[in-house]
C-alpha cells in the first residue's frame, strides 16, 4: 500500500531535522501509538496497543509503500475482534487508517529514548522470562477473559488469585525490570 498520507509529515521532520515523530489515535475502542523513525534505507513504523502488549514495526520505503506481515495482521483482528467476511477490515484499511492518522506536521520535538522502552516488550519473550509485576488489568472495560492465576497465586497467595478469578481482574508482568511498580492490591 502506498501511504501517501505520511508525505506532508515526512517533509516537516525533514525541514526541521526531526528523525522520530510520535502519534497516537483511537481506533475500535483501543489508543494505538505509532513512532514514525527514519532509517538509513528508507521509513520504520513501530505500531503497539500497550494496553493489550501488542505491537509490530512496519518499513516503509522511500516511495512509501508499506506492507503488513500476516501474522501481525491476524493477531492484531484477533485484538480487535475484526475480520474481512463480517467487517471488511483488512490490512490495506489498517496502513491507510494509519497514515491518514498521522499528523500533517511534525511535532518538532523528537521522540525521546525512555520512551522507546515501552516498545520492548513486543518483543518474543517468553511468558517465564515475565517476572517483573507491573500492573492489574481490570477486563470489566475491554470484555476479555482474565488470565495469570496461577502466576498471581504463586506470587500473592490464594485470596488474591480468588479474588481476581471473581472480579476477572489479570496480573500483568513484564521481562523489562525498568516497567516494574510496587505491588499493591487488586481491589485498592
Amino acid at each position: 500500500m502506498k501511504a501517501m498520507a505520511f508525505s506532508n509529515l515526512i517533509q516537516d521532520m525533514k525541514l526541521h531535522n526531526v528523525e522520530k515523530e510520535h502519534y497516537s489515535f483511537i481506533y475500535n475502542h483501543f489508543t494505538f501509538d505509532v513512532i514514525l523513525s527514519f532509517t538509513a534505507n528508507a521509513y520504520e513504523i513501530l505500531v503497539a496497543i500497550h494496553t493489550c502488549n501488542w505491537g509490530c514495526v512496519l518499513e516503509m520505503d522511500r516511495n512509501l509503500n508499506v506492507y503488513m506481515q500476516d501474522n501481525d495482521y491476524y493477531s492484531l483482528c484477533k485484538i480487535l475482534k475484526l475480520n474481512w467476511n463480517n467487517d471488511h477490515f483488512n490490512s490495506f484499511l489498517f496502513l491507510q487508517l494509519l497514515s491518514e492518522k498521522a499528523p500533517a506536521i511534525s511535532s518538532k520535538q523528537g521522540v525521546d529514548y525512555r520512551y522507546l522502552q515501552k516498545y520492548l516488550s513486543y518483543r518474543n519473550v517468553d511468558e517465564k522470562e515475565k517476572i517483573y509485576f507491573c500492573g492489574w488489568n481490570d477486563h470489566i472495560t475491554d470484555k476479555r477473559i482474565a488470565h495469570n492465576f496461577d502466576k498471581t497465586e504463586f506470587y500473592f497467595g490464594p485470596s488474591v488469585a480468588n479474588y481476581c478469578r471473581r472480579n476477572n481482574i489479570s496480573s500483568l508482568w513484564t521481562a523489562d525490570k525498568y516497567r516494574i511498580i510496587r505491588y499493591s492490591n487488586p481491589w485498592d
